[in-house]
């Protein structure tokens, strides 16, 4: 089964290669006292959109970069999360556990030897990373941060020293790090206890995994995440989540995978975003109306702007691909509306701007119609498209 898995990833990754856009840029940061690469991976089709997005940070760039930008997009391709840019810190000569807090194992009676940096690596990403994506790119307010052990230590820091600065905390291989604390018999679980008391948090989801092979050999895992789920879940609300867990016949890398699933079903669960858009055409009221009212109430829930999906392979759940069956069904006056708002969300989209000119032929308005596809090979052209070439038969048709 783990097989399968991977040969999923692997073959995913391969057909998100071609449809994202990676970015790269380096900051010389005065925090942190050296120059870092950050790469940033943009949606497909980011270019031609006027949407803002979420953003999710890792920060293990070699071990979780390739990985969390594959599910990243297999998700949000299947609408099961929001289109989101992905960005990762590179390493250099001082490494992860040189910003980490240096935390006491309570289990084996000795301090991590972690760095203890982690208040420069916490500037580092307040006052240089963070300002500069939020002026390079198209982002909204709900931002992820994922760290995996060493990092999943600072991952937890930056949760109750900043809270509000990301929305959404995951940390891998963490199931320990929990149990442990500051100082010799204090925990994390009990510090963030008190954090969940005495703070009141705007919106904050908080996961933490680690694999079943690693509690096998840390039985006090297993301790420690049924002591996390029992004294933070009293917390639990409508904008704060928190959810500790052991995954079966995991180790501690190899628990990344099925980890990511998991961490992004329990911050955007699939019973809450599953929808079926022939179901929602079928209601009183207009195509457009029903499904732009079903994401209007997501965005209320998570507090920032979430679109429908415009274009996705074997489903109907799209803008495309249920304007095609409002046509079908003679109602092209609601295609015209459905298309007209894909054009909205991707001005430059050169498929936006052709499907409305065939709904607009069907409604018998040759003029607007001849308007869209002219525009539509003005910009596959552009764009260097070869579907500029099935405009220009469409048009010869018209």
């Amino acid at each position: 089964m783990k097989k399968k898995l991977f040969v999923f990833l692997f073959l995913i990754t391969l057909k998100i290669t071609a449809q994202t856009t990676l970015k790269q840029f380096e900051i010389n940061s005065k925090f942190i006292g050296e120059t870092r690469n950050i790469k940033v991976s943009l949606p497909n089709q980011y270019e031609n959109s006027i949407k803002r997005y979420p953003i999710v940070l890792i920060l293990d760039d070699a071990l979780l970069f390739e990985t969390t930008n594959a599910i990243v997009n297999q998700l949000s391709n299947t609408t099961r999360m929001p289109e989101s840019i992905v960005i990762s810190i590179s390493s250099r000569e001082k490494h992860r556990n040189y910003f980490a807090p240096n935390l006491y194992n309570n289990n084996r009676d000795r301090s991590y030897n972690y760095g203890n940096h982690q208040e420069e690596f916490l500037q580092f990403l307040e006052l240089e990373l963070l300002p500069k994506i939020k002026k390079s790119y198209r982002i909204n307010d709900f931002r992820t941060l994922i760290g995996f052990s060493p990092s999943s230590a600072f991952t937890l820091y930056t949760l109750m020293e900043k809270p509000d600065l990301f929305q959404a905390y995951i940390c891998f291989a963490a199931g320990n790090i929990i149990g442990d604390g500051k100082q010799k018999g204090n925990r994390l679980i009990e510090d963030l206890e008190k954090f969940y008391a005495k703070n009141e948090i705007k919106q904050n989801y908080l996961y933490v995994v680690s694999g079943s092979l690693d509690a096998d050999k840390q039985p006090y895992i297993d301790v420690n995440v049924r002591d996390f789920n029992k004294k933070l879940s009293k917390y639990n609300s409508e904008f704060v989540q928190t959810k500790a867990e052991i995954l079966g016949g995991e180790g501690h890398t190899d628990v990344i995978l099925m980890g990511l699933i998991s961490a992004f079903n329990f911050i955007y669960p699939k019973e809450k975003w599953n929808v079926d858009y022939l179901e929602l055409i079928k209601k009183k009221g207009t195509a457009k109306e029903n499904i732009t009212s079903f994401y209007k109430d997501l965005s209320n829930s998570y507090g920032f702007e979430i679109y429908p999906n415009v274009d996705r392979l074997y489903s109907m759940s799209c803008l495309k691909n249920v304007g095609r069956r409002l046509l079908s069904e003679n109602r092209q006056n609601e295609a015209v509306e459905l298309f007209e708002y894909w054009v909205k969300l991707y001005p430059n989209s050169h498929a936006a701007h052709f499907y409305l000119g065939i709904a607009q032929k069907e409604t018998k308005n040759p003029s607007k119609a001849l308007k869209s596809v002219k525009k539509a090979i003005a910009l596959a052209s552009k764009q260097n498209s070869n579907e500029a070439k099935k405009y220009k038969e469409a048009l010869e048709k018209f």
